[in-house]
């Protein structure tokens, strides 16, 4: 086994030793090292131990959380089906967990009688009656709170007389637990920055505010990289790590330390490469979020009045695919982690699918809908409009490349699909053709020629005028997101895959002038804010849900609060 580089934060959750962890990494930081190196702690100091591993659904699991982990815990030197098992009852020569387990199918066993069980949020009741002895929520911001309280935390409470303080063999973090997730980007997720609250009560600091003037500053380093500004760019790198030293992990009075990391503090294992890399081939907003970790927050007096316990859903994941795949497989958590519309279980494909650009010199993007049976907010049989999924890509050349990499993005991800008929809701921005190109195609009809190519039948649909007006929308919208009135649809997003669609949607702040009511449209101007954080995808969301309903306000007499 080769050793083992950490970096700072890592070196941190590893020195301080605490009973509990909420990590708030970005990508490219190494999270999969976090849960690997707790798996591999409980097998070392608890042997028999049970530990819960929980996710929104076990297609989670699989896909996103074990493949890394085990990869890291390969490095280790654990072998499959001779260190552990997946999924099946272990060989004879296992140990046997102090926990007695009836069934195998969601655990993984290891040869010293530790145990890991998967518990998935969507099937309701699957973590009661379990004892574990150590949690790990990976992707905390997907669970539903209110249920992980109810049903999984209560688990936490085995083996006391073994490894709790009054026994023999006290293991400091039994009974502890470790939440490892990305940025929240929701009101309903910001829970998990609650742990942070210490660092201002007990120390007096103001964790985010500081933690964005490090990602601000951060990203002036890109430029003076181009530049080759060497002096610039040390001078500004080292004002990062002095603000970076007023926010040094602590772990709090209660036992539990709060970390905040980005693809910045790995840069030693990564390199600027990675970092230019996906600069470059990110869009800003995906970027600032995904590598960079920025802190969001959401605007007051919203355009969209979005209830995320009401409209937004996280459980679409189809496990039934990902499980008969990785058991075909011998558990090969490789092959999961490419994942293409077969793992989507709103995604219906036998019916049509919808989606909507809208292109712009900052960002062009596709928001995709469909209209399902199953309410998966409610978990239950009911008429929808779903937004199941987004693409976008940066701007590239004005010759067109970046059209066919939106298209061609949306068609490898959509080729299991079976019914290849889009209705294709027409940006009529869109319609204009690139003043730089001679004799150019609009970007709305290269689109669609693309998409033909790739063999999709498309139905154009267009709404009425250049853009849907602003207080009419405001005032559908009202109606729909309100949901008392059966004559308007009931309308649901997948808050995995409509991700950047409802950061833009809780970033578009509504005004008032003479009576009427529009959209704050200043954003897409200000050389301060975020292109992508702009109204763009919220833009598009409205084009579809416009033409498809916008009629329904005819019929009924509408008022909508400017405040709710």
């Amino acid at each position: 086994m080769e050793p083992l580089t950490l970096n700072n934060p890592q070196y941190s959750s590893i020195v301080l030793n605490p009973k509990s962890k909420c990590d708030i990494w970005s990508r490219a930081t190494g999270k999969s090292f976090l849960v690997g190196w707790d798996i591999n702690n409980v097998n070392r100091w608890m042997p028999r131990a049970l530990t819960s591993v929980t996710g929104q659904t076990y297609g989670q699991l699989l896909t996103r959380t074990l493949p890394s982990t085990f990869k890291f815990l390969e490095t280790m030197g654990y072998t499959k089906d001779k260190n552990y098992v997946v999924g099946r009852r272990p060989p004879a020569t296992f140990l046997s967990p102090y926990e007695k387990i009836m069934k195998f199918d969601n655990v993984i066993s290891f040869a010293n009688g530790n145990a890991i069980l998967m518990l998935s949020q969507d099937r309701i009741g699957s973590a009661r009656g379990a004892n574990v002895d150590y949690e790990i929520l990976d992707e905390a911001l997907t669970i539903d709170k209110e249920r992980y309280d109810q049903e999984t935390s209560p688990t936490n409470r085995g083996n006391e007389d073994i490894w709790g303080p009054n026994s023999k063999n006290h293991v400091p973090f039994h009974h502890g637990y470790h939440y490892v997730s990305s940025m929240p980007y929701s009101q309903t997720q910001k829970w998990l920055l609650n742990f942070a609250d210490y660092y201002a009560e007990e120390a007096g600091l103001q964790i985010f505010v500081i933690w964005n003037r490090i990602v601000k500053l951060q990203m002036e380093l890109i430029p003076a990289y181009y530049a080759r500004d060497a002096k610039l760019y040390t001078q500004i790198y080292n004002e990062t790590i002095r603000l970076r030293s007023q926010i040094l992990p602590f772990v709090s009075k209660t036992g539990t330390l709060f970390t905040l990391a980005n693809a910045f503090d790995n840069i030693d294992n990564i390199g600027i490469s990675y970092i230019i890399r996906e600069y470059e081939k990110q869009n800003l907003l995906t970027f600032m979020i995904e590598i960079m970790n920025i802190f969001l927050d959401t605007v007051e007096d919203c355009y969209y009045h979005i209830n995320e316990s009401k409209h937004v859903y996280f459980n679409a994941t189809n496990d039934g695919f990902i499980r008969d795949l990785a058991e075909n497989t011998n558990w090969d958590f490789s092959r999961l982690e490419v994942e293409d519309s077969r793992f989507d279980k709103d995604c219906n494909p036998n019916i049509p699918l919808e989606i909507t650009p809208d292109w712009g010199s900052s960002i062009s993007l596709f928001t995709v809908g469909q209209e399902g049976g199953v309410d998966f907010v409610k978990n239950e049989p009911g008429l929808v409009d779903n937004f199941i999924n987004e693409f976008f890509v940066k701007p590239d050349d004005p010759g067109g490349v970046m059209i066919n990499s939106l298209v061609d993005s949306f068609t490898t991800y959509y080729k299991p699909h079976l019914e290849k008929t889009i209705l294709y809701y027409r940006d009529r921005y869109g319609d204009s053709k690139n003043p730089n190109v001679n004799k150019s195609a609009s970007y709305n009809d290269q689109a669609i020629a693309r998409l033909e190519r790739a063999g999709w039948t498309i139905i154009q649909e267009v709404h009425r005028g250049m853009e849907p007006p602003q207080h009419d929308k405001y005032l559908l919208w009202g109606n729909i997101l309100k949901g008392s009135d059966p004559s308007f649809p009931q309308i649901r997003f997948n808050g995995t895959k409509c991700k950047y669609t409802l950061i833009s949607m809780n970033n578009t702040q509504v005004i008032q002038k003479e009576g009427k009511f529009s959209k704050n449209k200043a954003s897409e101007r200000s050389k301060t804010i975020l292109p992508e954080m702009a109204t763009h995808f919220s833009d598009s969301v409205d084009k579809r849900i416009w033409t498809k309903y916008g009629h329904l306000l005819s019929i009924q007499s509408t008022f909508i609060a400017a405040r709710t």
